[in-house]
C-alpha cells in the first residue's frame, strides 16, 4: 500500500503546488486628456504616441478638420500585466507652423494588477513655446510652466470613473447641469444676427461658382470643440431638398451663456438653378451633435432675396 499512497501524496502535492502558483494579474491605465488650447484656434492637430513595456501601441495624428481633436477625451492602456510601464507622448501643432510643435508633453506610470487607474494629462498654456524659446530637455517634460519628470507613481493615481470628465475644466459651451441643448438659427458671415421666420436673407455669388446664404447659430449645452454641425434646407414650393452642409468648427463664446458659430456658407443651387430659387421660402434646419452624443436642432423659415450680391 505504501507505493500507491506515496504516489497519491506526490500527485496531491503537485496539484496543490500548481494551484498555489501566482498567476499574472492584469490592469488598465486610462489617460484622461484635457487641454487649455482651443481646437481650431491655438491647436490644429495633435500627434499621440502610446507605448507599453517599451513597445509601440499607437502613433497617429488627431486633426481638427476631421473632428478627432476634442477634449476631454480618453486614451487606453488596456489589460496589461502588473508592473508594465506605460507612457504617452504628445506633440501639439498650431495652424501657422506645420513643422514645429507649439507644445510637447509626456507622462508615464505603471500598471497595477487588478485595478483601473486614471492618469490625468493636461495641455497647458504655460507650456506653449514660441520659435527660439527654450524647451525642457528630455526626458523631462513641461508641467505648469516648469520642467518635471514625466513619471507618476501609480499609487498616487485615482481609480478610474467615467465621471472624471465632469470634474475636468468646465466646457464654456456646455456647463455641468446646463440642461438640454438649444440651437437658434440666424444669419451672418462674421457674426450671428437674429432672424424671425420669413425674414429675407441675402443670396450671394460664391467665389468658385454657385450661390449661397450665410447661416449662423447661437447654442448652448453642446461642447465647444469637436461638435458636428449639419445644415439642411428645403424649398417646399418646388419640392426641392438642398444638399446638406456638414462642418466641424470650434464654437465662439457669446453672451448669456450661449456660444455661436457664424459664416456657414450654405449653397442653394444644384438640381435647381438660382433663378428658380430667388424669392422663395427655404426651411432651414441646423443640427449640432457633440462628442458626448448630445444633439440640438434649430429651425427657421427664411425668404431668399430677389437679387444676388
Amino acid at each position: 500500500m505504501r507505493p500507491p499512497l506515496l504516489a497519491a501524496l506526490a500527485l496531491c502535492f503537485l496539484v496543490l503546488a500548481g494551484c498555489g502558483a501566482p498567476r499574472p494579474t492584469i490592469g488598465t491605465v486610462v489617460i484622461g486628456l484635457t487641454s487649455e488650447l482651443r481646437a481650431g484656434a491655438e491647436l490644429d492637430r495633435l500627434r499621440v504616441v502610446l507605448r507599453a513595456g517599451g513597445e509601440l501601441l499607437r502613433d497617429d495624428v488627431l486633426t481638427h478638420g476631421s473632428g478627432q481633436l476634442f477634449f476631454p477625451r480618453e486614451l487606453f492602456f488596456r489589460d496589461l500585466e502588473d508592473g508594465t510601464a506605460v507612457e504617452i507622448s504628445l506633440e501639439a501643432f498650431g495652424a501657422e507652423d506645420a513643422e514645429r510643435p507649439v507644445l510637447v508633453r509626456a507622462a508615464s506610470t505603471r500598471v497595477i494588477g487588478g485595478r483601473t487607474l486614471l492618469l490625468r494629462v493636461r495641455l497647458e498654456q504655460e507650456c506653449v513655446v514660441a520659435p527660439g524659446d527654450p524647451t525642457c530637455p528630455a526626458p523631462r517634460t513641461c508641467v505648469a510652466g516648469g520642467c518635471s519628470a514625466p513619471d507618476v507613481d501609480p499609487r498616487r493615481l485615482e481609480p478610474y470613473s467615467d465621471s472624471w470628465k465632469a470634474d475636468a475644466a468646465p466646457d464654456a459651451c456646455k456647463p455641468a447641469g446646463g440642461g438640454a441643448p438649444v440651437v437658434v438659427v440666424g444669419e451672418g458671415q462674421a457674426d450671428y444676427f437674429a432672424l424671425d421666420d420669413l425674414d429675407e436673407v441675402q443670396v450671394e455669388a460664391g467665389p468658385q461658382g454657385g450661390y449661397h446664404i450665410f447661416v449662423a447659430i447661437r447654442l448652448k449645452n453642446l461642447r465647444q470643440s469637436g461638435s458636428i454641425t449639419v445644415v439642411n434646407g428645403a424649398v417646399p414650393e418646388l419640392d426641392y431638398a438642398i444638399e446638406p452642409l456638414r462642418v466641424i468648427f470650434t464654437l465662439d463664446q457669446d453672451e448669456g451663456g450661449f456660444c455661436k458659430l457664424a459664416g456657414l456658407r450654405f449653397r442653394l443651387d444644384g438640381e435647381r438653378t438660382i433663378d428658380e430659387l430667388l424669392g422663395k421660402v427655404v426651411d432651414v434646419e441646423v443640427t449640432v451633435t457633440d462628442t458626448d452624443g448630445d444633439t440640438g436642432t434649430g429651425r427657421r423659415k427664411v425668404t431668399l432675396s430677389q437679387t444676388i450680391l
